[in-house]
């Protein structure tokens, strides 16, 4: 599958399931906030949070943002690019890395298998991360 096609397959799931969970360091402590989210035309992302979370500074952050749905999971690694305060929070998020799993079950056994991983930014962002 292209990446475009690949792009408007995650956009359509994203937007399907609209909530998740952000998650991201913040001295040395793992953080997560309820977020709603929304999709915009290029491969960016808007994460309105719903719960205050004590004003963390994210901008130029690295954020995951988890998606669950019935049986498909949603692993999305990105960077803050913009942050602004309103009534709401509003952060958007460019998405390098996106990860798709589905539940299996056999027996008593689960596990997720990969439905298929792709990646947006460029070979320097998508290097910073593996770092």
């Amino acid at each position: 599958m292209n990446k475009n096609k690949s792009l408007l397959l995650i956009k359509k799931r994203i937007s399907n399931i609209q909530c998740g969970l952000l998650r991201f360091h913040e001295k040395d402590q793992q953080m997560a906030v309820p977020v709603k989210v929304s999709v915009n035309e290029d491969t960016s992302l808007n994460c309105i949070v719903i719960d205050e979370y004590n004003g963390y500074k994210l901008r130029n952050k690295n954020v995951n943002l988890i998606q669950k749905y019935h049986e498909d999971y949603l692993y999305i690694t990105g960077r803050v690019s913009e942050e602004v305060q309103n009534n709401n929070r509003i952060l958007s998020v460019e998405m390098l890395k996106v990860c798709w799993f589905v539940r299996q079950t056999k027996g008593n056994s689960s596990w997720l298998r990969q439905k298929f991983i792709c990646e947006f930014g460029d070979e320097k962002k998508l290097e910073q991360l593996r770092a």
